[in-house]
């Protein structure tokens, strides 16, 4: 429950952090990830990252092209495939967020040595590859799963 309460309210915390950008927690982690792989990818691709249904991701994009921040192409390869890649006017919204998230980062690691904080990830690691042994499955599982549920992009 802890850590269920902590996503929610980073994710509620960054969202009002990103308000002034006009940029919501869905949104704002898709240009993330189309960011930091820094290439045209799939649809497809961007849903399975996110852990997201492929309606939800299209309606996303939608709103993300009609604001100019990214574009969509078929792939050379597969007519059938659509390319997302991030567009000029996505530059300065994301310095923006950068910023905004070192200062959130700064204020939120504040009371925590460095050791704590690496002991805490360590830790975390830890959980998580714990909680996949005990459901039986790994990480690539899970991965694999989100995929076939998502393969219609």
């Amino acid at each position: 429950m802890t850590l269920s309460e902590i996503s929610r309210e980073l994710r509620f915390v960054i969202d009002a952090r990103f308000k002034d950008h006009g940029v919501s927690n869905a949104r704002w982690q898709v240009l993330w990830v189309l960011e930091e792989l820094g290439e045209p990818v799939s649809q497809k691709r961007i849903a399975n990252l996110l852990g997201i249904e492929c309606p939800t991701l299209v309606r996303m994009l939608d709103r993300l092209e009609e604001d100019g921040l990214v574009r969509r192409q078929p792939s050379v390869e597969d007519r059938r495939v659509k390319l997302v890649e991030l567009c000029s006017k996505a530059e300065p919204l994301l310095e923006d967020m950068h910023d905004t998230i070192v200062r959130f980062e700064q204020e939120l690691y504040a009371d925590f040595t460095e050791e704590e904080l690496v002991k805490t990830h360590e830790v975390l690691l830890r959980l998580r590859d714990k909680v996949f042994e005990l459901s039986g499955k790994t990480r690539e599982d899970i991965i694999d799963h989100i995929s076939q549920r998502l393969n219609c992009c």
